[in-house]
């Protein structure tokens, strides 16, 4: 049966867990917050080629193993997705404030916030933005075990994390692989995610309800790119990149040299 293959493939010394039943390409969660989270997430990272199981930390079991395969992710052009949400976002921010669909779309307290955000410093879709020189130091993966004891101090402040392991081939493809149970367009920010590994070496890390964590080894530097990459990460969607919380030329400023980025959706 398939489900003894895949569970022939598992890591070693796993703690009390259980391979979901049906999961396509296959989920593993532990059956309760994990001690040492961090050293679990990287014992599972440095063996994930050779069992082809990812490691991926939970605040609380958030996926449900029924998510989009592969082919399906390849088939998404993310430039041309993004475009599209290029396309939708001038014109709701064409839509000032104060405007009858702008209520319906924003409470009355983000509408101020909304109307005096400059926005990106584009006046036309610039494209994807280009990839970072890779930064000296470490590799993507090992800066990926260095975000995740950045994020478990997030997580222990509030939540004590699971370990879930999902067999696929990069993390990019883990929101969109495992289920993941939330209000995020997972199959198109998997596609994306896949670009963000090849320009910055992206690693996703974990997922917190409808949040999830991102480590990046080569991040923008300057003013000009970040606001760039900025822009990507607006047209995800995110909720809290479009909520008014943060005027989008400080937002791009705080992703120069970041090496974690954090996106949620309601």
């Amino acid at each position: 049966m398939i489900l003894d293959r895949l569970h022939g493939g598992l890591p070693d010394g796993l703690p009390p867990g259980r391979l979901v039943p049906g999961s396509s390409p296959g989920l593993w969660l532990s059956d309760e917050p994990v001690v040492a989270p961090g050293r679990l997430w990287a014992r599972y990272q440095a063996q994930q080629r050779q069992t082809g199981w990812l490691p991926l930390l939970m605040a609380w079991p958030c996926a449900t193993g029924e998510g989009h395969d592969v082919a399906e992710i390849d088939a998404v052009d993310a430039e041309s997705s993004l475009r599209d949400s290029w396309a939708s976002y001038q014109e709701t921010r064409s839509l000032r404030p104060p405007h009858p669909a702008i209520d319906e779309i924003w409470p009355n307290e983000v509408a101020p916030l909304l109307a005096a955000d400059p926005g990106p410093p584009f006046t036309r879709w610039p494209g994807l933005a280009a990839p970072s020189p890779p930064h000296p130091g470490p590799s993507p993966d090992a800066v990926a075990r260095a975000a995740v004891g950045q994020m478990l101090h997030y997580f222990t402040t509030r939540f004590i994390a699971h370990i879930a392991l999902v067999r696929a081939d990069r993390t990019a493809d883990l929101p969109a692989l495992a289920g993941w149970e939330s209000d995020a367009p997972a199959l198109e920010f998997s596609a994306l995610l896949r670009t963000w590994e090849d320009r910055f070496g992206a690693r996703v890390v974990g997922i917190e309800g409808s949040s999830v964590f991102v480590s990046v080894a080569s991040p923008p530097l300057s003013s000009a790119h970040a606001a760039h990459v900025a822009l990507e990460h607006v047209l995800t969607g995110a909720s809290n990149l479009n909520d008014g919380t943060f005027p989008f030329p400080d937002y791009a400023e705080a992703l120069r040299g970041e090496r974690l980025w954090s996106f949620w959706w309601d």
